[in-house]
C-alpha cells in the first residue's frame, strides 16, 4: 500500500514535464508523489497501467486512473483550473480520451521531447518514486 497517490508522467516529454513541475508547485496539501514512465517503479507496475505512455495516477488504494480521468482527478485535488475541471467533466470521458489522444499523439512534434528525463532539482526529488 502506498501512502500518496503516485502521477506517473512521461519523462521526456517537454509538455508533460512541464505539467509536472506545475502540478508540484500547486499541491500545496503534498497529496501526490511522482514518477516517470522511464522509472524503475513505472516498470514494475506496468501490467496495472495497462499500456498508458503520457499520463496515469497510481491511487492509494491500488486503483489507477488514466488519460482524463487522471488529469480531472489532479486538477480536482489541488483545487485548480476550475473551468477545465467543468469542460473534463461536462464532456463524457470516451468523447474527452478521444480528444486527449489526439494531443497525445502529437505532443512530441508540438512540444518538444528530451533525449533522456532531465535531472531533477533537489526539491523535485523529495517527492519522487524511482
Amino acid at each position: 500500500m502506498i501512502s500518496n497517490d503516485i502521477i506517473i508522467y512521461d519523462g521526456v516529454c517537454v509538455m508533460c514535464n512541464s505539467f509536472f513541475r506545475w502540478v508540484h508547485k500547486n499541491d500545496k496539501k503534498n497529496i501526490f508523489m511522482f514518477s516517470n514512465f522511464q522509472s524503475k517503479f513505472s516498470s514494475n507496475n506496468m501490467n496495472k497501467l495497462k499500456n498508458a505512455d503520457s499520463i496515469a495516477v497510481v491511487l492509494k488504494d491500488g486503483g489507477v486512473l488514466r488519460k482524463t480521468k487522471a488529469i480531472y482527478y489532479i486538477l480536482k485535488k489541488i483545487n485548480k483550473l476550475l473551468i477545465a475541471r467543468f469542460l473534463i467533466f461536462a464532456v463524457p470521458y470516451p468523447i474527452s480520451d478521444v480528444f486527449y489522444d489526439f494531443i497525445a499523439s502529437i505532443r512530441y512534434t508540438i512540444f518538444g521531447k528530451y533525449d533522456s528525463c532531465p535531472v531533477l532539482d533537489k526539491c523535485y526529488k523529495l517527492k519522487f518514486v524511482d
